[in-house]
């Protein structure tokens, strides 16, 4: 039998076959994490919530690009509304209003929609009150409405919403719902301010539309015009999401979050160790908070049993408060709370994002081959990017399934259904610990928590008063309810269900 090497030789070539196999990247095999010396929840973890909010939501508050614009209906029949003393004032002070900054004009008429080469107030109003310029009643409402959606900006339609397609009025057809829905889905909404007029012996309502983009602020069109228009019409706002959310708290950096009021310091008060780093979205208009907390969840448990026994800490987040009171486009009623662990989600996020500031130093090879410097030595540009600098598929972010966590949190529905019956413009939210709540529950207590407040589903009002103002009888005595099917069809398809309103965002142990 032959003798087998001596220990010390066989212990030399392991070593050996181990070092040829870390020659490559450092690591056993080759599976050294390029992440390892990053921490996702480092000093950074702030802004990396809001960006990761940003992504999953698709956030609606970006720029708007393009300029606003007004499109003004010159149909031959609507010279009459505009005669009207009172509709032609409102018209002046929108006037004044819109072109007191850069705005694109257009005309309607003829089939066409034609720019306004108009550089004042004066001379739109000179344009305006020249009835040779209502030539026919050709004027293409679809079509204007489809430009306005196609772009990115605020705009002012005012017309009567008499469409003419091959020579016949459109009186049934719901020829502005698919437009309206596709704007609606943008995060946009659409605000009618109707005059009501006579045209002979006909009633007929003309209408102010704003489209507005993005989220409303001072900025947006429909904050300027809205008082020029509201005392001298009916107003009805289009839109998925008509409620406004504002909080209540004791202070800037205190959150939502339980407080002992007992405490003798403010540092004794905070028993949840809320961080400096907290951050109230809702300041810059993006519905999310991100808490990140200085105790483990062991402690807030042991905190919630012994406050509960003194009838305090019921409620994890209070002092968030919706107006409801907007419901001309649907009733809200059913709310309810998720809860989620996002850890492994966010991480591949928050690593993504990362690769995206390590891209690699590349150089040409002998033989004119792409490929790394030879002195990249960066983990994780080697790891992500391929020779010709291009991010590698894996770390280009693809949101995915978070875990459900289930019996923590709930809604404290007799707090909603109270503030509610007693003032619909201030309904507070109140996220409640589960009544089945148990420590047990989070499985990962060292993740990334997020609570959201969900619109389980709500009500369109297609019945509602409101509508009767855009539907009429024409002059051949027919009844026009395209308008009204178009607006009523868009309530219908768009009814918001299971829709995040409002987010938390949790990290203990901070």
């Amino acid at each position: 039998m032959k003798k087998g090497k001596p220990v010390v030789s066989r212990l030399a070539y392991v070593f050996g076959l181990l070092v040829l196999l870390t020659s490559c990247d450092g690591s056993v095999g080759g599976n050294q994490d390029p992440f390892g010396k990053f921490n996702p929840y480092d000093q950074e973890l702030s802004g990396r919530v809001k960006a990761y909010n940003n992504a999953i939501t698709h956030d609606t508050t970006k720029t708007k690009s393009g300029n606003p614009a007004i499109y003004i209906d010159f149909s031959s029949g609507i010279y009459k509304a505009f005669a009207d003393p009172a509709i032609r004032g409102m018209m002046t002070n929108c006037f004044n209003t819109v072109l007191a900054e850069n705005f694109d004009v257009y005309k309607l008429g003829s089939n066409a929609i034609s720019p306004l080469n108009v550089s004042n107030t004066t001379e739109l109003g000179q344009q305006v009150s020249d009835p040779a310029q209502y030539v026919d009643i050709w004027a293409p409402i679809q079509s204007a409405v489809e430009k306005i959606v196609d772009g990115n900006s605020d705009a002012l339609l005012i017309t009567d919403f008499e469409e003419w397609q091959k020579s016949s009025e459109v009186t049934n057809t719901a020829f502005l719902k698919i437009p309206f829905s596709k704007w609606l889905e943008k995060g946009n909404s659409i605000h009618f301010f109707i005059a009501d007029y006579k045209e002979g012996t006909v009633d007929k309502h003309l209408y102010f539309t704003v489209f507005n983009s993005r989220r409303i602020n001072e900025s947006s069109m429909i904050s300027k015009l809205a008082p020029k228009l509201s005392p001298f019409t009916s107003r009805f706002d289009l839109s998925d999401k008509s409620y406004k959310l504002h909080t209540d708290y004791g202070s800037e950096k205190s959150g939502g979050i339980f407080y002992d009021a007992s405490g003798k310091s403010e540092k004794a008060k905070n028993v949840l160790d809320l961080k400096e780093s907290y951050v109230n979205g809702l300041k810059s208009g993006k519905y999310y908070e991100f808490y990140p907390l200085g105790v483990d969840w062991k402690t807030i448990d042991e905190l919630h049993t012994t406050y509960k026994n003194q009838s305090q800490f019921n409620d994890f987040f209070r002092k968030l408060y919706a107006d409801l009171s907007n419901d001309d486009s649907y009733s809200y009623t059913d709310f309810g709370v998720k809860v989620s662990d996002i850890t492994e989600d966010f991480e591949q996020f928050a690593k993504s994002a990362e690769a995206k500031a390590h891209k690699p130093k590349l150089v040409k090879g002998s033989d004119g081959e792409d490929k790394f410097a030879d002195n990249e030595t960066d983990p994780i540009a080697l790891a992500c990017y391929d020779t010709k600098g291009k991010l590698k598929d894996q770390w280009i972010y693809q949101q995915k399934p978070a875990e459900a966590v289930n019996e923590v949190f709930t809604l404290n529905k007799n707090l909603f259904n109270n503030t509610k019956s007693t003032d619909h413009k201030n309904v507070e939210f109140g996220v409640a610990f589960d009544p089945m709540f148990n420590l047990k529950n989070i499985h990962n207590s060292e993740g990334l928590l997020k609570v959201d407040i969900l619109l389980n589903t709500a009500e369109p009002n297609v019945n509602g008063p409101k509508l009767s103002k855009f539907q009429w009888i024409n002059a051949k005595h027919v009844p026009n309810i395209a308008l009204y099917e178009s607006i009523k069809n868009t309530l219908q398809e768009l009814k918001p269900s299971n829709k995040v309103v409002y987010s938390y965002y949790i990290k203990t142990q901070q």
